[in-house]
């Protein structure tokens, strides 16, 4: 909804910039293309191959410390202090390699994540081309992202960004001096 009415105010900023003009504006779904383009669904299923192969490798971590607490609490009434806190930070460490390894393999900046977003970019790159295509083939001004209200595509003179700066420097000009 809060996308829908950046877009609404976007077009009635245009308006006095551009008249009357008839403006021809498209949409596409890009959770459909994304669904039903088949680069895209041979990457989701090499990504999901990688990602089963690295939660095997996290969770035998995971047993693994299981397996050393369990260890420490049949024994930790028979072991000495220094043993004991050496078995204490022997368990410490291994959760802390845990917690690294989940947020190096599985986290916003993780292997996953960067694998994924370098085989998807020539995807994205191919997707973009053929919107601009269909957009210069049949006329279109604008092209919008029906599931996120982003603008896909749109003519270079509705682009107002310079003249925004420049109403800026203006402005930060004269109430500077």
């Amino acid at each position: 909804m809060k996308n829908r009415m950046k877009i609404v105010a976007l077009f009635l900023l245009l308006i006095p910039k551009i008249g009357f003009a008839e403006i021809k504006i498209g949409y596409v779904n890009s959770n459909r293309i994304m669904a039903e383009f088949e680069p895209v669904r041979d990457i989701q299923i090499e990504l999901e191959k990688e990602q089963r192969k690295l939660e095997i490798e996290f969770n035998r971590i995971l047993e693994n410390i299981d397996s050393l607490r369990q260890d420490y609490e049949r024994q930790r009434l028979l072991m000495s202090d220094e043993r004991r806190q050496n078995r204490e930070q022997e368990i410490m460490n291994l959760e802390r390699t845990a917690q690294e390894f989940q947020l190096k393999k599985f986290g916003p900046e993780g292997d996953i994540t960067r694998m994924q977003n370098k085989k998807l970019q020539p995807v994205l790159e191919k997707v973009q081309s053929a919107i601009d295509i269909i957009a210069k083939e049949r006329g279109f001004d604008y092209i919008l992202d029906a599931m996120t209200g982003s603008i896909l595509y749109a003519l270079p003179q509705y682009d107002l960004t310079e003249d925004v700066l420049k109403e800026l420097k203006k402005n930060n000009t004269s109430s500077n001096n």
